[in-house]
């Protein structure tokens, strides 16, 4: 792949420039409570590549304890927040975990179990093409079973501890520079796809370990991920996976069983979709235009979202002062409760109905009834915050709200 080197790690530099330019555009506590929602986003995204997504509006529900009655949408959500808590939970880890590591057995092994763990077992239960059970999965247990997933035969369940032991070997190496790292993140994740290592659940593992290390090498800190990407290109992700299948075509192809062109195709797709990941997320993380997006968003908050006006018609408050006094809270991540009101130029009555009304609908969030503010994320402003990041979400309608001049 020697040959094909030099281009990737251009895409990798320009993948790491862009990351770097993105994460001050939004302060440290705001990027935790956005990172929150987003990993709602990378569970629905991740799920819809398997072919088993959760409305945005169910997905919401669940985070809030709220689970369908109907099985299969039940077990479609409780799928989506395992993801969630499993992202959550090695993200935190991850930084402290050394590079090898990533590509170890354990680890690998361990993101499947926490993910499987977490749910009961008719949600383990492996079924064939047919739909029929075939038995049930043991998390974090490597598959005994032969299997094929499209036209990839996957190779001998009695090679896998050879094949695992091979891409460490291969891919934890330490000194790699930190693009040469970037484009073995994209390698391994379709080495460790083709490897195959569990009876199902492989996709999701593949995608949860590559995230993770790109969380481990500070190019994400939650505001963007490659799921959202390959899910919106999936015919491209499975034909890259395709190609990148394929056997070695000639002496120059590599040196191992694999085409190392088809390889080099690979990783130029994956580092293409998350460079397009980012300066997507950057624009829309714009502090140029944030300013606007969050005034919009006061003024259809104070009309019910066009249902008529929220506060009485005797209470003052500008739409414009309320937008300053989100985005200023956006960007600082957390502001004094007395702070944000005095922002508003209003009485004090009327503001504190206002901080009522945006707990209400999550907009804001605080971790007492007096407590400091935090910015919130429900998923029914992201049309107006965040167009185009969730296309699914936008269609989830605003809780109805009653007058706060009652």
């Amino acid at each position: 792949m020697d040959a094909d080197l030099v281009p990737l790690i251009e895409l990798a530099g320009d993948l790491r420039t862009e990351s770097a330019r993105m994460m001050p555009r939004i302060g440290p506590s705001a990027r935790s409570s956005l990172a929150l929602v987003l990993r709602a986003m990378n569970s629905y995204y991740s799920n819809k590549i398997e072919g088993q997504h959760t409305y945005p509006a169910d997905l919401e529900a669940a985070l809030h304890n709220n689970f369908s009655p109907d099985a299969e949408t039940k077990r479609r959500q409780e799928l989506a927040i395992a993801h969630m808590e499993v992202e959550h939970h090695l993200e935190e880890l991850t930084k402290s975990v050394p590079w090898a590591e990533h590509f170890d057995r354990p680890w690998i092994a361990g993101i499947h179990r926490q993910l499987y763990d977490r749910l009961d077992p008719a949600s383990r239960v492996i079924l064939d093409a047919d739909g029929n059970a075939r038995g049930e999965m043991e998390p974090g247990e490597l598959r005994k079973g032969r299997v094929i997933v499209g036209s990839h035969l996957a190779p001998e369940p009695a090679d896998l501890d050879e094949l695992l032991g091979h891409f460490k070997f291969r891919y934890g190496e330490t000194g790699w520079s930190e693009s040469r790292k970037l484009v073995i993140a994209g390698a391994s994740l379709h080495r460790l796809s083709w490897i195959h290592p569990f009876p199902d659940g492989n996709g999701r593992v593949t995608r949860l370990q590559n995230h993770l290390l790109l969380h481990h090498m500070g190019l994400t800190e939650g505001l963007w991920s490659p799921m959202r990407g390959l899910a919106r290109r999936q015919g491209e992700y499975y034909a890259a996976l395709r190609e990148a299948d394929l056997p070695r075509r000639h002496d120059a192809d590599g040196r191992g069983s694999l085409s190392s062109s088809g390889l080099a195709k690979f990783i130029g797709f994956w580092l293409d979709t998350c460079l397009d990941q980012v300066k997507f997320m950057s624009q829309t993380l714009s502090l140029d235009t944030m300013h606007i997006r969050y005034s919009s968003l006061a003024l259809q908050f104070l009309h019910d979202y066009g249902k008529g006006p929220v506060l009485h018609h005797r209470s003052k408050l500008r739409p414009d002062l309320l937008g300053k006094a989100l985005h200023r809270l956006f960007v600082e991540g957390r502001l004094e409760r007395g702070e944000f009101k005095s922002m508003l130029d209003t009485s004090d009555r009327t503001a504190s109905r206002v901080v009522s009304t945006l707990l209400d609908q999550r907009l804001v969030a605080s971790p007492s009834r007096t407590g400091h503010l935090e910015p919130g994320f429900p998923l029914f402003s992201f049309r107006f915050l965040f167009p185009g990041l969730w296309p699914e979400a936008e269609s989830v309608i605003a809780p109805p709200l009653e007058s706060t001049g009652k």
